[in-house]
C-alpha cells in the first residue's frame, strides 16, 4: 500500500477534500509508515488525528506558509530568488520575524501531532492489556499497568511479546490461586458417635428430613 496516495485519496473522499501540504502528506506518510496494514487502519487513525487537531485547521496553517513563501519570493529589489526555507538566512543577517514565527509553528504543530499519535498508541496498548486481563481483579490489573507505564517497546513486535507475557503470567496467577484454596473448606463432620455407631436420633433425623 502507498500510504502517501492513500492518505491523498482519504483526504479527498472523507475529509471534504481539505487542502493539505505535500510537505504535511509526507510527514504523515513517515508516521504511519510500519504502523498501518490496511486503508480502514490507516483511516481510523486519520480520523483520530482530526479528531484532535482538524485537518481544516492545519491546511489553514499550511496555507499560511504558502502565502508568506509566495510573499518572499515577490521582494522587490532583489537579483535573485530569496531562499523560501526559513530555517535559512543570510550570511550577517537574523532571520526574519515572518520566519521565526514559520519554524514555531511548524515545530508546534508536529510536537502535537507527535503527542497525539504517542497518546493513542499508548491507549490502544492499554487497551489490549485489559483485553487480557478481563477476568483479573481490580488489584491485579492495577499492578500490571502501572508495571506497563514505566516500559517502553522498540516497536509493535516488542509489545505483541509483552502481552503474550501478560497473558501467561495472569493464567499462572490464577491457577496458583486456585491451587492455594485446595484443602482450606472446613472439614466435614461426621454423623457418627466416637465408636463409629450411627445414633438412632441421627437416622431419625435424616430420615424426617427426606
Amino acid at each position: 500500500m502507498n500510504i502517501k496516495e492513500s492518505i491523498k485519496a482519504l483526504l479527498q473522499t472523507k475529509f471534504g477534500g481539505v487542502q493539505l501540504s505535500d510537505a504535511r502528506i509526507e510527514a504523515f506518510a513517515k508516521r504511519f509508515e510500519g504502523k498501518v496494514t490496511s486503508e480502514e487502519d490507516l483511516e481510523t487513525r486519520l480520523f483520530a488525528l482530526d479528531e484532535a487537531l482538524p485537518f481544516a485547521d492545519i491546511a489553514k496553517e499550511d496555507d499560511r506558509v504558502r502565502s508568506l513563501e509566495a510573499a518572499a519570493k515577490k521582494k522587490p529589489g532583489e537579483e535573485k530568488k530569496p531562499d523560501t526555507d526559513p530555517a535559512k538566512k543570510p550570511d550577517g543577517d537574523e532571520a526574519p520575524e515572518w520566519a521565526k514565527a514559520l519554524i514555531e509553528g511548524n515545530k508546534t504543530l508536529t510536537e502535537k501531532l507527535a503527542a497525539l499519535e504517542g497518546n493513542k498508541i499508548v491507549n490502544d496498548r492499554k487497551s489490549a492489556i485489559l483485553a487480557k486481563l478481563k477476568d483479573a481483579d481490580e488489584s491485579y490489573s492495577a499492578k500490571v499497568l502501572r508495571d506497563f507505564g514505566r516500559m517502553s517497546f522498540a516497536d509493535d513486535a516488542a509489545f505483541e511479546e509483552y502481552l503474550g507475557e501478560v497473558e501467561t503470567d495472569f493464567t499462572t496467577h490464577v491457577q496458583t490461586t486456585a491451587e492455594s484454596q485446595l484443602g482450606k473448606d472446613a472439614p466435614f463432620v461426621g454423623m457418627t458417635d466416637a465408636k463409629g455407631h450411627v445414633s438412632d436420633t441421627t437416622v431419625e433425623e435424616i430420615v424426617n428430613n427426606l
